[in-house]
C-alpha cells in the first residue's frame, strides 16, 4: 500500500504515513543508491526535502 511504512518495531499504528510523492522520491533514492549513483540520490533526497516543506505535501508533520 503505497504511503504506509512499518515502524521499526513492526507497529504499523506508530508508523508515518506520506503522500504518494514522498515515497516516489524515497523510491528513486533507494534506486539511485543500489546503483551507486550518488548524485542522483542526492537530488532525490533534496527534492524530497523541498516537497515536504512546500504546501503540496501532504503527510502529516513531523517528517
Amino acid at each position: 500500500m503505497p504511503g504506509l511504512n512499518v515502524a521499526p518495531d513492526g507497529d504499523p499504528a506508530s508508523a508515518r504515513v506520506d503522500c504518494d510523492s514522498c515515497e516516489e522520491f524515497r523510491q528513486g533514492e533507494a534506486e539511485a543508491n543500489a546503483e551507486r549513483d550518488w548524485s542522483r540520490a542526492t537530488d532525490c533526497r533534496v527534492l524530497l526535502r523541498r516537497h515536504q516543506d512546500s504546501a503540496d505535501c501532504v503527510a502529516p508533520e513531523p517528517r
